[in-house]
């Protein structure tokens, strides 16, 4: 192995110490994390709590109240007055440059905070830090990507034209209202900011609500969004259970637009929910990543690379590969490549330095994983890591091993998102085989194609039937460019990241004016 090929490694953890900021947050003076509804802490009028652990040691972080039907209504009600006005300054008709500068001071202040709110990837969502400092640059990052949207697209009346004698016609665009983003528990802190953020600049006043599983970052972003000097009522934080909070939020008539990250399921019972009182919906939910590696490319490096991202966030990453498609001329090689690097991944406790694959989110992650480790060797799978529990000295978390498999074309073997260190390989004859593999998926989120030949790379991503499309690259995501899912891992709107996704919180409407009639 050369040098150069030695330093494709996987994301790796350094040491992390928890802040004490972080820990008196969790404490909250002893009381239960409420939600935030009109900048004050809400117990809940369930009485109902529940934990949030670290996954790699299963230690108590905090315990959080969780929000049903009543903190729900006190929620779209309380950001419905902040965005109408209530007899005030209405956040809809707030200037655009005043809703930048309340931005800009909540991104200094998670700045500020920058230690606490890697605690909560960390400790709270089990991410080595390398990945956790990463998400956390976002932040900026997606603010100003939107801050200069939201001064480059205009609100409010659109050209006039004439549309019949005496007759005019122009439009009209204005932000939703009340509209609410569930946030899954893999990226928080990223996913929160690609919500809130292109939201609230368009005018619309919002609801977080964090996956059970990771809250605390909403949580604390929400008492810095108070600190801030955010109205009340424009940021509401509702933490709990998706049967139970979530669905609340869907049945609420008064949300009018939601935006879902989750799985296809979840989503598409969302969706229904939302149909019974015209609630707008987006959606991006999951997928079940390709890569098509040809016979000119390098298959130790390309193996590497691929591993690399395969082992994103231990495999919970929604668009990472899972499904390797390779020629059979280099596919021997790349196979051994493949698993001495997932071999070589150092299994571990998230904050400790030097882990590499750390603990899934919860026991049920655990279970399904398991089980789809033994369904892919019934459904005819050759077995190259078998994956299983790993045992990490000293902590009683979720751990498991990465788990690596040969197959052939024909065999289904492979057919649902398995979030881990988790990659089925399959020889091919041709790349036109590959790509009609690689289509076969229900899911449709991200794939790539690896080769030395640019020009038939590109040729070859543009015929895959993803949202993102990749060559020499994966897991890629850039401010301007969409990022969303074809099947039924999204739709409809622009996905994120770009002009379209601040048109999707907003609506246009047709106005049209005739002369008074004589």
């Amino acid at each position: 192995m050369s040098a150069a090929t030695s330093e494709i490694r996987a994301l790796t953890a350094s040491a992390f110490r928890t802040p004490q900021k972080f820990t008196d947050f969790c404490r909250n003076g002893g009381k239960p994390l409420g939600g935030i509804i009109d900048n004050e802490q809400v117990a809940g009028s369930m009485n109902a709590t529940f934990q949030t652990i670290d996954p790699g040691s299963l230690e108590v972080l905090a315990t959080v109240s969780e929000m049903g039907e009543a903190e729900v209504a006190l929620a779209v009600a309380a950001a419905e007055r902040a965005f109408h006005g209530n007899g005030g300054s209405s956040w809809r008709n707030a200037p655009v440059e005043e809703r930048i500068e309340l931005v800009n001071r909540l991104v200094e202040l998670c700045e500020r905070d920058r230690d606490v709110l890697l605690a909560c990837e960390i400790r709270d969502g089990g991410k080595v830090s390398e990945l956790a400092e990463g998400d956390f640059t976002q932040i900026r990052a997606c603010a100003e990507y939107f801050i200069g949207v939201a001064r480059r697209i205009a609100m409010g009346d659109g050209p006039s034209m004439q549309v019949a004698e005496g007759v005019q016609g122009f439009t009209y665009r204005e932000p939703w209202g009340v509209v609410a983003g569930i946030i899954p528990w893999n990226y928080p802190i990223v996913l929160t900011s690609w919500f809130m953020f292109p939201a609230l600049l368009a005018g619309n006043t919002i609801l977080i609500k964090p996956a059970e599983d990771t809250p605390l970052s909403a949580l604390y972003i929400g008492k810095l969004a108070q600190e801030a000097g955010f109205p009340p009522g424009v940021i509401n934080v509702l933490p709990g259970r998706g049967e139970i909070t979530g669905n609340c939020i869907a049945e609420n008539s008064g949300v009018r637009f939601i935006s879902f990250t989750g799985s296809p399921g979840v989503g598409q019972a969302i969706l229904r929910a939302c149909d019974r009182h015209g609630t707008r919906m987006k959606r991006e939910m999951g997928g079940n990543g390709s890569a098509i590696v040809l016979a000119d490319a390098d298959p130790e490096v390309v193996a590497r690379k691929v591993g690399r991202y395969t082992n994103q966030h231990y495999g919970q990453t929604c668009c990472t590969i899972h499904r390797v498609f390779v020629d059979r001329k280099i596919a021997d090689d790349f196979i051994d490549a493949q698993r001495a690097f997932f071999n070589s991944l150092k299994i571990g406790y998230q904050a400790d330095a030097g882990t590499q694959l750390g603990a899934v989110i919860n026991p049920t992650q655990r279970r399904r994983i398991l089980q789809a480790q033994q369904e892919t060797v019934a459904r005819g799978a050759t077995p190259l890591l078998a994956g299983g529990e790993a045992q990490v000295a000293g902590k009683t978390g979720f751990y498991l091993k990465p788990a690596l498999y040969r197959t052939e074309p024909g065999l289904n073997v492979n057919p649902a998102e398995v979030f881990h260190t988790y990659a089925t390989i399959c020889p091919v004859s041709s790349a036109e085989e590959a790509l009609q593999l690689a289509n076969s998926s229900p899911y449709g989120l991200g794939a790539s194609v690896w080769t030395k030949n640019i020009d038939r790379g590109v040729a070859l991503a543009k015929q895959l039937r993803d949202g993102t499309c990749q060559v020499n690259c994966h897991n890629s995501i850039a401010y301007g460019l969409p990022y969303g899912g074809q099947g039924i891992s999204g739709g409809p709107g622009g996905g994120v990241n770009c002009e379209e996704t601040f048109l999707d919180y907003t609506q246009v409407k047709a106005v049209y004016v005739a002369d008074y009639p004589a």
